[in-house]
């Protein structure tokens, strides 16, 4: 059976209690679970054009988010490995 598409305003209402899920400091994995809630709507076919650009727009701003906290991990752990080279050479 073929599921009916789901509506722009049922889109808005997932994205916008998404967005209430996570803050602004959500973590890593919370994002990740809701970029994978995004693609699993948009490769499931039940999204017509409209609502699956307003999906992938909001993927990348979740891709954006991720990124950002993957980036401040990898300055942490550069930084940490600095210390801790200095500290052994001393």
């Amino acid at each position: 059976m073929i599921n009916p598409p789901v509506s722009l305003s049922e889109l808005d209402y997932l994205v916008t209690s998404n967005q209430n899920e996570s803050t602004p400091d959500a973590p890593y994995e919370q994002l990740i679970e809701q970029l994978e809630g995004v693609v699993d709507q948009i490769e499931g076919g039940e999204l017509g054009l409209e609502e699956s650009i307003k999906g992938y727009e909001q993927g990348i701003e979740l891709v954006k988010r991720a990124r950002a906290i993957l980036d401040r991990a990898e300055q942490r752990i550069t930084e940490l490995n600095a210390e801790s080279l200095n500290e052994n050479g001393e």
